[in-house]
């Protein structure tokens, strides 16, 4: 009886052992697989760190909304662009109406380009000039920059308002002759509220004061950039004194200006600014600027650039868009409203970024 009961003693003993023994390994064996599901491939080799930073989403993916400080980096560093200056290839360019964008049909010229191949998606009246309202800044704004560059002058530069900025009407700042303003503040109140006196102002300041003289110097740099159809009667986009005379361009001319643009990142950091203020904190006439373009922030990637509205250009607009590396750049004109031009262009990105992954790259 002894035996028989010490080896039954014994066995169970050996029972919890082996069990303790498969348990244990059971638990470990459960952790490591856990671990392999996040940092292993179907295949069983190494997966890198999943990397969720809006430049690294595939166009087929959610995209978050960039983050302020993703818009402040030059865009040269940003992405690799093919260089300025070559022509676009329309090879595989959808033209017209796009079918699956019933957006595509009112507006009266556009164009889709991805710069990083110069390769255009879509096109619609891409080479004939329409008006173009406000977004005849970006000119102005690239006369200034290249000064600037040239040592002529500096964003801290003081500029005192003369009475012709003053009177000058439309979207303002309200100069008034009283104040001075530096370059700096001004460039940005014509880049996110789209203010018509701060651009006559800075078009003023570097003319010495000549705007027939500014004005042919928008025009022969159209022509040095190769901008088909294009006209500029002032520096703002404001209709003529006759009412009927407009600053005009094509899709294509703004595409290549918005590429020259691209290269200077105080000019990107006031087109992705959402809200500033003109004016010091605690001046009476200091303004909130909300910027015109409302996909900043809502749309994903969108980064810039202009929007402009008049009667004879309706509601306009050049978009500059990085998602995944791919820096895209959009031009509409002649849309209803900017609430269905937005809808539209957000639209058009979307598509427009599923079909390039589709494409694959193209060279020119």
């Amino acid at each position: 009886m002894k035996n028989k009961k010490t080896i039954i003693i014994v066995t169970i003993f050996v029972v919890i052992a082996v069990l303790h023994v498969i348990v244990a390994k059971l638990i470990f064996s459960g952790s490591r697989d856990v671990n392999n599901i996040e940092n292993t491939d179907s295949a069983g080799g190494e997966k890198p760190p999943v990397d969720i930073s809006p430049d690294k989403t595939t166009p087929d993916e959610p995209v978050p909304v960039i983050p302020k400080k993703v818009a402040k980096v030059p865009a040269k560093a940003a992405q690799k662009l093919s260089p300025a200056g070559l022509p676009l290839n329309y090879l595989n360019a959808v033209r017209g109406d796009i079918p699956d964008l019933p957006g595509s049909k009112e507006a009266k010229s556009g164009i889709l380009v991805d710069l990083n191949t110069r390769q255009v998606l879509w096109c619609k009246n891409s080479d004939k000039g329409f008006p173009i309202a406000s977004m005849t800044k970006m000119m102005t704004i690239l006369l200034a920059m290249e000064d600037i560059t040239a040592g002529k002058a500096s964003l801290s530069t003081p500029v005192k308002v003369t009475v012709a900025a003053y009177k000058i009407g439309g979207t303002t700042v309200y100069l008034d002759p009283r104040e001075t303003f530096t370059l700096g503040e001004l460039m940005q109140s014509m880049m996110i509220r789209s203010a018509n006196d701060s651009a006559y102002l800075v078009a003023e300041y570097f003319s010495d004061y000549n705007m027939p003289a500014f004005v042919a110097r928008m025009n022969k740099r159209a022509v040095e950039l190769k901008m088909k159809d294009t006209h500029y009667i002032n520096p703002n986009g404001l209709p003529g004194n006759d009412r009927k005379s407009q600053c005009e361009s094509s899709p294509e001319g703004l595409v290549l200006l918005a590429e020259q643009l691209l290269k200077y990142p105080e000019v990107m950091k006031w087109c992705s600014t959402r809200t500033a203020t003109f004016r010091p904190k605690g001046d009476k006439a200091m303004q909130l600027m909300t910027n015109t373009n409302k996909l900043i922030g809502t749309c994903p990637g969108v980064d810039g650039m202009k929007t402009g509205f008049t009667n004879a250009a309706g509601s306009c607009i050049t978009v500059t868009c990085l998602r995944g590396g791919k820096r895209m750049v959009a031009v509409v004109t002649g849309m209803k409203q900017w609430r269905t031009r937005n809808k539209f262009v957000k639209e058009l990105l979307d598509w427009g970024y599923k079909r390039d992954a589709k494409l694959g790259s193209i060279k020119p």
